[in-house]
């Protein structure tokens, strides 16, 4: 069967907050097994979901670990979250580029870009320190690693 466009459109936003409602169950847990959130420098992994490279910091989700904004199309998830940078280069320290998400019990969710908030990655993070007149985020151990929002556009 051929659609015509108008026809694509009307099943896209149909299936789409679905969709999205059934991604975020992927991420909901229990008292016992919560979502998390690994910050890693380095390269994005190809393919992603590939390699277990040792984290910078691991933020641990509620149980409830989002909503879903059906007029924005897109997952919310909670945030702010906090946890110690613990994988860190020990001497420079070191720039978080990517973040996987893993759903409760640990199974691979998604691969995901990073950025300073405003900045446009799908994982925002505060602000840190300005290097060559950019803001960036440097993580150090023993330092927080703050959340400060996270969205995922569906």
């Amino acid at each position: 069967m051929d659609i015509s466009p108008a026809h694509a459109v009307a099943v896209m936003q149909a299936i789409r907050n679905p969709a999205l409602q059934a991604r975020l169950a992927l991420l909901h847990g229990d008292t016992e097994n919560r979502a998390t959130l690994e910050f890693h420098g380095g390269t994005y992994p190809d393919p992603p979901g590939s390699g277990t490279p040792t984290p910078l910091a691991v933020l641990t989700f509620p149980a409830s670990a989002g909503t879903v904004d059906e007029d924005e199309h897109m997952i919310l998830l909670a945030s702010p979250l906090e946890a110690l940078v613990t994988g860190a280069d020990p001497v420079d320290g070191t720039i978080p580029i990517w973040a996987r998400l893993r759903m409760p019990g640990g199974d691979w969710w998604g691969d995901l870009t990073v950025s300073v908030e405003g900045e446009g990655g799908e994982v925002q993070l505060v602000q840190t320190a300005i290097e060559g007149g950019v803001p960036v985020v440097r993580w150090f151990n023993g330092a927080p690693a703050r959340l400060a929002t996270m969205t995922i556009q569906g």
